[in-house]
């Protein structure tokens, strides 16, 4: 049976939706974060620059690479489909775009140690770009973009800073996807070699399990303060808050699944991380009732502060501590548990960003009707 929009949809003109820049912005994001990491040691090995546009296929190919290569191009494929408004020349000048990225990309890649340039990456890019454009075909139609129009009149707040909010709010589960770091924690956990540093307490270890805890705290609190600015009407909030966190927890524990080791299935989870979110929750629940501009400045200073525990932590990664935990060879992960750590260490300064410009510019409407 056909279902009617729901009335306050039909009782105001939609506004177009603007989400597609910044969606194809981090898709960009992601693409050379995880085609870039680490950014360091940057070499000449003499070798003709362009020589690898010529390789006899397949020069380069694993199934892991060639499956990344394929999905990190499908989001880029689609939004730049849903950006511009001709369906043919948009389809021929999104793949234009993808090829010449991909192209680049690889360029790039054959300066960096542990990179391989490829043709077939770029055709493997292509290829995913492609099936984003597909995709962005049928959602641009005016069946899917009703659809759309109505989840953010019924979901999001209103106003394009928020679309963008909700954009940026996606990209945060990718800091989520590395199964050997604490579920939404701020810190790495001490494995591996002895690291010696200077606690300001006679307890080290108090000191690092207080860090861990609070961080996860501040975190979850910041996090779902976030969520709840976004959501257009208070009686949603809960629902949607909760969805999203539940949501990353299911992704940590499938990546934990498929990742580790049957025994180290658990090894982002302990007693610091489980109280430091039953706090936070708690954090929420008193919380989301509040008027939308304090819960806008309480996110700021949660996420602020769990910037600050991130930045005190005095540990550092190790492999040689990380790379038992895994079932996979390491260096396949190596690249994508660095586009985890980048995400995670710059996603607070643009949630804060987003939060205070909802600061200075209240959304309007009300946050209970």
């Amino acid at each position: 049976m056909y279902r009617l929009p729901p009335i306050r949809y039909l009782a105001r003109q939609a506004e177009p939706t603007r989400i597609s820049p910044f969606f194809v912005a981090v898709s960009l994001l992601v693409i050379l974060i995880l085609s870039l990491f680490p950014f360091s040691d940057w070499r000449f090995t003499g070798e003709p620059v362009f020589a690898f546009f010529s390789y006899p296929l397949p020069y380069y190919a694993t199934i892991f690479d060639n499956t990344v290569n394929v999905l990190a191009y499908i989001p880029l494929g689609l939004g730049l489909m849903l950006m511009f408004k001709h369906r043919f020349f948009g389809a021929l000048l999104a793949l234009v775009c993808c090829v010449l990225i991909s192209s680049s990309v690889e360029f790039t890649q054959q300066f960096l140690p542990g990179r391989v340039a490829s043709n077939l990456d770029i055709l493997s890019n292509s290829f995913g770009g492609m099936i984003g454009i597909c995709g962005g075909l049928i959602l641009r139609s005016r069946r899917w973009m009703r659809h759309w129009l109505i989840f953010r009149h019924e979901v999001i707040a209103p106003g394009r800073a928020a679309e963008w909010a909700t954009v940026w709010l996606m990209l945060w589960f990718f800091s989520q996807l590395d199964p050997t770091q604490p579920f939404l924690g701020v810190v790495v956990e001490a494995r591996g070699l002895p690291q010696p540093f200077i606690a300001p307490i006679n307890d080290a270890a108090l000191f690092l399990r207080t860090l861990e805890g609070v961080g996860m705290m501040l975190n979850l609190a910041g996090v779902g303060l976030f969520v709840s600015v976004l959501v257009a009407y208070g009686r949603d909030i809960p629902r949607v808050m909760f969805a999203v966190l539940g949501l990353a927890l299911v992704l940590k524990m499938a990546f934990a699944g498929m990742l580790l080791k049957p025994e180290q299935f658990f090894v982002w989870l302990n007693l610091n991380i489980a109280l430091g979110g039953l706090i936070g929750v708690l954090i929420l629940l008193l919380a989301w009732q509040l008027q939308r501009a304090l819960r806008a400045l309480l996110g700021v200073l949660c996420l602020s502060l769990a910037t600050v525990v991130s930045m005190v932590w005095p540990l550092t990664p190790q492999l040689s501590g990380t790379m038992p935990l895994f079932k996979w060879q390491y260096g396949h992960l190596l690249h994508f548990n660095g586009l985890a750590q980048v995400i995670g260490d710059i996603w607070p300064f643009g949630a804060i960003a987003f939060l205070l410009f909802f600061l200075l510019r209240p959304i309007s409407g009300q946050d209970f009707p």
